[in-house]
């Protein structure tokens, strides 16, 4: 059973998206049911909630060690919380998503992998800008990865640091 009062406000919300959002909309319908025609496959984008989020791949730096995964965080007046800060879990969301790309890139076809664990130390609060997070693979073994990761604001402040490990799994 239909409860068309949803459906049609369903229908007035989407219609004052533009066409970015009702893609990024009918990609989460996608994520939920595969029936859905339309969302884009798997693998296609970055992800939407990385994308509502505004968090975007850079090119990979060298680090030293090895190559390390660049993410970015456009500051944006959604992602600030009740006292007009960037709030934590948005810089979390980017750590999280620049360490599954380094794990994923360090891994051999077939195997893929899943958030363990991370911790995060928040050094400065941000209100405005950009951020980056640059993450390195500190030790790699067959069933866990350990990586760190450091983010900076468009003056190269140190805003985060974190350390986290993500497990290998084969399918």
């Amino acid at each position: 059973m239909h409860d068309r009062g949803l459906r049609e406000r369903l229908d007035a919300a989407v219609e004052l998206l533009d066409d970015e959002q009702r893609q990024r909309l009918l990609d989460w319908a996608g994520s939920m049911s595969r029936a859905i025609a339309g969302a884009r496959s798997p693998g296609s984008s970055i992800g939407p909630i990385a994308e509502m989020m505004r968090i975007s791949r850079l090119p990979d730096a060298p680090d030293g060690r090895r190559a390390a995964v660049r993410y970015a965080l456009d500051v944006a007046p959604e992602l600030l919380n009740p006292h007009g800060v960037l709030h934590g879990g948005a810089v979390y969301t980017m750590i999280d998503y620049s360490m599954g790309a380094a794990t994923m890139a360090a891994l051999e076809d077939g195997e893929i992998c899943a958030t363990i664990e991370i911790k995060v130390s928040y050094l400065a609060g941000v209100k405005r800008g950009a951020l980056v997070c640059d993450t390195a693979i500190i030790k790699q073994g067959r069933n866990v990865v350990f990586l760190e990761s450091r983010v900076v604001d468009d003056r190269s402040a140190l805003v985060a640091t974190a350390s986290g490990s993500f497990a290998v799994m084969r399918r």
